[in-house]
């Protein structure tokens, strides 16, 4: 009986041993055939696989943050005022994109005021030369019906009044220069202008075609301390005048008084920091011809000019003559005249 059964329990356990190794015998003939062509091929091999995925973290190393970089320095907002003539047309339009064209290379933050007369018609001219010129600007328009051609030189003088109210509005701190359109500019001036803390001088030189002269005004100084004002005139062969003192500051640039008077100078030719427009901590003497008039800033800043003359800088620092960044053409006006038609 036992030896029965021991039988029968051999014959039950042959089936699965003989189906173990049949598995087993697949399966590494299976595998024999799935790695020769690997090795055939050149495949990487296990081995380099697995350095690729583990190779860039044995070689890891700690990311040290570059130093950051120094601020960028604080250049200073420069404001460029441009006082334009309402009847000037394609010239004026000429001269502003020349101007524009030079305001472009100067390194920002700088704003550029054109004021003009109150025309649709000049206004939307203005804007559109303005636009193409890729200057940062603003347009700022007045009415222009209370001037005459005799009050021309006043007019100018309410242009950069209107200017300097909208600075004083909008509390925009930088640079005040006032430039003309047909002013012509070093760019190094614009370097040296940003320097300005309170008021700044500069030699100015004019260039009148039609009288066919040159005059040259500006400060004397004692390096960057101006100890006076010269103004010399080619058509008198180069006869210098100096004084100790500015008396007034004149939107012309020719000099045409006598000796015995005071000298006067290009307003091209003196900045100001727009602070001093809202500065409580100045005595102002407000010249309104009544009150809650607008107010005259252009007289206030002619009477610090004035009052503080041992304040102001030079520009450049030893205010040269042969160092003239500024020149001013004086260009006449030319009118077209359209003859009258003859009846036939």
């Amino acid at each position: 009986m036992e030896l029965a059964e021991r039988s029968k329990k051999r014959v039950q356990v042959q089936p699965w041993i003989k189906a173990a190794a049949h598995f087993s015998l697949c399966f590494a003939v299976g595998a024999l055939a799935a790695l020769a062509p690997l090795a055939a091929t050149g495949a990487p091999s296990a081995a380099n696989i697995r350095a690729s995925f583990l190779g860039p973290f044995n070689n890891v190393q700690r990311a040290v943050p570059a130093p950051a970089s120094p601020p960028a320095p604080d250049l200073g907002l420069l404001l460029i005022v441009t006082a334009t003539r309402p009847d000037a047309g394609m010239e004026q339009d000429a001269s502003l994109a020349r101007l524009a064209h030079k305001l472009r290379h100067v390194a920002p933050p700088l704003l550029w005021i054109v004021v003009g007369a109150e025309n649709r018609t000049a206004t939307a001219t203005a804007v559109r030369v303005l636009r193409g010129t890729g200057v940062m600007f603003r347009h700022l328009t007045y009415d222009a019906r209370n001037f005459t051609d005799a009050g021309a030189g006043d007019e100018v003088g309410h242009q950069r009044d209107v200017a300097l109210s909208h600075i004083e509005r909008h509390r925009l701190n930088g640079v005040v220069h006032f430039a003309g359109a047909s002013s012509i500019y070093d760019l190094r001036f614009f370097q040296e202008l940003r320097q300005t803390r309170g008021f700044a001088a500069w030699p100015v030189a004019t260039i009148s075609p039609a009288e066919q002269k040159i005059t040259e005004e500006g400060p004397t100084c004692n390096s960057s301390q101006i100890t006076g004002w010269y103004s010399k005139d080619s058509s008198t062969n180069g006869t210098e005048r100096t004084s100790t003192s500015l008396d007034a500051v004149d939107t012309s640039a020719s000099n045409r008084n006598s000796s015995s008077e005071p000298l006067k100078m290009n307003i091209s030719g003196i900045g100001f920091r727009s602070s001093i427009l809202w500065d409580s901590g100045r005595s102002l003497v407000r010249r309104n011809s009544s009150a809650g008039a607008t107010q005259d800033f252009i007289q206030i800043v002619h009477q610090m000019a004035m009052e503080g003359e041992n304040k102001l800088k030079g520009v450049t620092s030893d205010c040269s003559e042969s160092q003239i960044k500024l020149w001013h053409l004086d260009m006449p006006r030319f009118i077209t005249l359209i003859p009258e038609e003859t009846a036939v």
